[in-house]
């Protein structure tokens, strides 16, 4: 699974939330935006070994609210809280957000979340050896 799928994940899970009223990006916003809105940002991915091809991914992500004030991003900081900890992703998979927070800064509610889960890489497999002939003489 590639970052961009849990980013399409969050995406539809916000929509499904909120409706067709809020915009949501995923790339940078442009001067004149319409409120309110959602500006999803991926802050810094790691990969961590955990035993042979096993890894665990760790995918922080800060979901910028544009709202009408103050209490309109609290109520929506709730909302986030209980919506977004699961996130269903296009293939089936399903996400369990973690280290859920929220901070107003500025009047923009920024809600910080974690789509963390295991990944198995496949290694290109070693060639087998085809045929072996061997030959044993005996004496006696």
């Amino acid at each position: 699974m590639q970052i961009n799928d849990v980013v399409d994940a969050i995406a539809i899970k916000l929509h499904k939330t909120f409706g067709d009223e809020y915009t949501i990006y995923t790339e940078s916003i442009e001067q004149g935006f319409q409120k309110p809105c959602f500006f999803i940002a991926l802050l810094e991915p790691d990969q961590e070994q955990v035993v042979g091809n096993r890894y665990h991914k760790t995918n922080p992500f800060d979901i910028h609210y544009f709202g009408r004030g103050n209490i309109d991003a609290h109520n929506t900081a709730d909302k986030l809280m209980n919506e977004m900890e699961y996130v269903k992703c296009i293939n089936g998979d399903l996400l369990c957000g973690t280290k859920m927070k929220a901070s107003v800064i500025d009047g923009v509610l920024h809600f910080f979340v974690n789509y963390n889960m295991h990944i198995y890489k496949i290694q290109n497999p070693i060639p087998i050896m085809e045929d072996l002939e061997q030959r044993i003489l005996t004496k006696g």
